[in-house]
């Protein structure tokens, strides 16, 4: 189940490596390949929830075998249109037409990956362990995250289309692995009732938004932030920018293991410390001292690692788990979506940490939140 949520990871992040040279190999602009994987990603928006009440209704299973087959059939045709463009078989339509085709799969099918890999995983693992069977996926997650470039960049020295080869055949891998693994019953009708949303749901969603929110205003302003110590040699900044996100992908591993899957904290105190981290991260990469600012892009990756699977789990205590999921997904995307609008606002302000200072912001917000969250609830037998 890591290894299939993981896929969402290498798709992602090699897909990103891989654009430079598409963009060369097919003759269609940054800003095509940019519109085509923004497209893919906001159909999560209205898929996210219909499969997570897919998953009360039919079990997780077939939901993740569902995705994995979206997801092979998606960059298979992103990997035929691609290749008929380079070699100009179909005309230029034609062949934007079959890559439009295939980020509709993509964003209708692969968005119930991670909710559907979730509910099957806290199924499976009862209520005793259900934190760290969250972790585990969300480890697969971030070493998706973490190798997915790696492997995309590997596979480019072989052919500039390798890397869609890689992700035609790694959803086949994933499907031989999961067929053996048995299912879980659908939920009962009682308990699929509880996927209605309610206002008492709202600041757990709302924490999904501002987290996703940070978390890339932080990623989009890493380029701009290093001007400061690097001036503007674009392969310094470039080569700094590659090392950060590795650093931020050892660091969300590093909570996975170290704190979440050992259930060391309740789901309220890690919300709570999760908020105080990315605060104290965000405030470090304000500073002009390099080493000051990988170890805040650590520490803020560390926080947000620790919010994922709290937040998630005090939603499922007031919606069924696979409707908890899609929300939360739903959300993360809007996260994305609030990040893109407020890129082209902050950077008109012309300052070089103008994001970071934006990121600061939302984790004021989400920080807020989790205080609200905790003043709201009665403390339960087991936060005690």
């Amino acid at each position: 189940m890591a290894f299939s949520a993981g896929l969402l990871g290498v798709g992602q992040n090699g897909l990103l490596v891989a654009i430079p040279v598409l963009v060369i190999q097919t003759n269609l602009s940054l800003s095509v390949w940019a519109a085509l994987l923004t497209l893919g990603s906001m159909l999560f928006l209205p898929s996210s929830p219909w499969w997570g009440k897919q998953i009360a209704r039919v079990g997780s299973k077939p939901v993740v075998l569902w995705a994995l087959a979206g997801y092979g059939v998606s960059f298979t045709l992103l990997g035929l249109g691609s290749a008929l463009l380079a070699t100009h078989a179909v005309p230029a339509a034609a062949g934007v037409g079959l890559l439009i085709v295939a980020r509709v799969i993509y964003g209708l099918t692969v968005s119930a990956m991670v909710p559907a890999c979730q509910v099957w995983a806290l199924q499976r693992a009862g209520e005793g362990r259900r934190m760290a069977a969250l972790a585990t996926v969300s480890s697969g997650l971030s070493g998706g995250r973490l190798f997915g470039p790696l492997c995309a960049a590997a596979m480019l020295a072989i052919h500039p289309l390798a890397p869609m080869a890689l992700l035609m055949v790694a959803p086949l891998l994933a499907l031989i692995m999961l067929l053996r693994l048995p299912g879980t019953p659908p939920q009962p009708g009682a308990e699929r009732r509880r996927a209605g949303l309610t206002p008492a749901c709202v600041p757990y969603l709302l924490c999904a938004l501002l987290l996703s929110a940070t978390v890339s205003l932080m990623q989009f302003g890493l380029s701009p932030a290093l001007v400061r110590q690097l001036g503007m040699d674009t392969h310094a900044i470039s080569h700094q920018v590659a090392w950060l996100l590795s650093a931020a992908a050892v660091a969300s591993l590093a909570a996975q293991f170290g704190v979440l899957r050992p259930q060391r904290l309740t789901p309220m105190a890690l919300l709570l410390g999760a908020g105080a981290l990315m605060l104290c991260g965000l405030l470090l990469m304000l500073a002009v001292p390099l080493w000051l600012f990988y170890i805040g892009c650590a520490l803020l990756s560390f926080g947000a690692a620790l919010a994922t699977p709290a937040y998630q789990l005090l939603l499922n205590e007031k919606l069924a788990d696979g409707a908890g999921a899609g929300w939360i997904a739903t959300s993360h995307t809007l996260g994305y979506g609030l990040c893109a609008l407020l890129v082209p606002l902050v950077s008109k302000s012309g300052v070089s940490v103008a994001m970071l200072i934006a990121a600061l912001c939302t984790a004021v917000l989400f920080s807020v939140t989790s205080g609200v969250i905790w003043l709201r609830r009665s403390p339960s037998p087991q936060e005690e």
